[in-house]
């Protein structure tokens, strides 16, 4: 058995936890015993224990302050110890720094698992420091390129796309129920977006873009609805709700505008949805991408980080600029106005997913990368 201890540093739930829980999920538990270390109790650790997955909690404090460092090293160590742990797998950067020093000091290789896009920071200390892990995945070719030299990405840096759950999001989910849920109306196209209230998300594009066809073409918004699926999941993200629905009144498009909150049934969301629209800065690999996609959705996409390397424009998906809200509200426009647009989108987006971006297939590349460090080790 190949025990593999994962490090994460919050407990909370957004898009990197529920790409971790995937994973989890999806491994073949006849060969590999995941374990998980947290610095609390929390929603991620419940999903965890709900699947059988043994949860230990330790602090990680900040490096830089010192204070509690060599306990939570020690205590690291400990746990690897008594576990008999196999392989490190880290998927934060504070937990990087610990995952690696503790993994050195007890003989085991160590996995970084990057997942963010890094925009504007004066140095990259995952870089700096990636001497120390023995592998590093990345989500997407646009991720790899952080650790480039000379315009080669080092062999330890493997792509590993994220992968989504085909039978869970399907073409054929009924989404009635949610558009009845909201008083949607037959003939209403329903331009959805899912993600939490962090102001990188660009859920303002979106808005804008949604006063641009107001003001353009009523007739066309008098049949368009907006479904806002999310919320606040960090503390910091929590001034963003009033935010954003004070700017929809400001913009006079609140009457066709529905927030609905935090929602655990999303592919009946997916399926309620006309067209997916994502309007974040440079997202690595968006999970949500790949659950509408998934659902045979078109969507309409930030042309930044990843998103290229799944979304071929016009072809799998619609791509424009971050920050560009004319340019967003024509692709929707365009999709609305061609008949049988978003089905041969839609279709075409699925594909994609069946080919190269099944759950499956993510949890079996890890898989081999564990099994190759373990070989390795022999």
């Amino acid at each position: 058995m190949i025990n593999i201890l994962y490090l994460h540093e919050t407990s909370l739930i957004s898009g990197a936890e529920q790409s971790l829980l995937n994973l989890v999920r999806n491994l073949d538990r006849r060969k590999f015993d995941p374990s998980f270390v947290l610095p609390q109790e929390g929603a991620l650790a419940d999903e965890l224990k709900s699947e059988g997955v043994r949860v230990f909690l330790m602090p990680f404090p900040k490096i830089r302050r010192f204070l509690g460092v060599a306990s939570a090293l020690r205590s690291l160590g400990a746990i690897i110890r008594d576990n008999n742990i196999s392989i490190v797998h880290s998927n934060s950067i504070r937990t990087h720094v610990y995952g690696a020093w503790a993994a050195k000091r007890n003989n085991v290789p160590v996995v970084w698992h990057q997942r963010n896009m890094l925009r504007g920071e004066i140095a990259d200390p995952d870089r700096l420091l990636m001497s120390l892990p023995d592998r590093i995945i990345c989500n997407s070719q646009a991720i790899a390129q952080r650790f480039a030299s000379g315009g080669r990405i080092p062999e330890k840096v493997r792509v590993v796309f994220n992968g989504v759950d085909i039978a869970r999001f399907n073409p054929f989910v009924d989404g009635a129920a949610v558009r009845n849920e909201f008083g949607i109306l037959p003939g209403e196209t329903v331009v959805g977006i899912t993600s939490r209230f962090n102001v990188q998300k660009g859920h303002e594009t979106l808005f804008n873009a949604a006063a641009a066809i107001r003001s353009d073409d009523p007739a066309l918004w008098k049949r368009l609805k907006l479904l806002v699926v999310g919320g606040a999941v960090f503390e910091s993200d929590r001034p963003r709700e009033k935010y954003l629905k004070d700017m929809t009144r400001a913009l006079g498009i609140n009457d066709r505008v529905i927030f609905t909150g935090y929602r655990n049934d999303m592919p009946r969301m997916y399926a309620s949805m006309d067209i997916f629209v994502l309007t974040s800065d440079a997202e690595a690999c968006g999970r949500v991408i790949l659950e509408a996609m998934a659902a045979g959705k078109p969507v309409v996409a930030t042309n930044s980080g990843g998103t290229p390397e799944v979304i071929k424009d016009g072809v799998s998906g619609a791509l424009f600029s971050f920050g560009d809200s004319l340019g967003l509200a024509g692709k929707i426009t365009g999709i609305m106005a061609e008949p049988g647009a978003a089905g041969t989108l839609g279709a075409a987006a699925r594909a994609v997913i069946e080919k190269g971006f099944t759950i499956q297939s993510h949890a079996r590349k890890i898989e081999l990368i564990y099994e190759g460090l373990i070989r390795a080790r022999a």
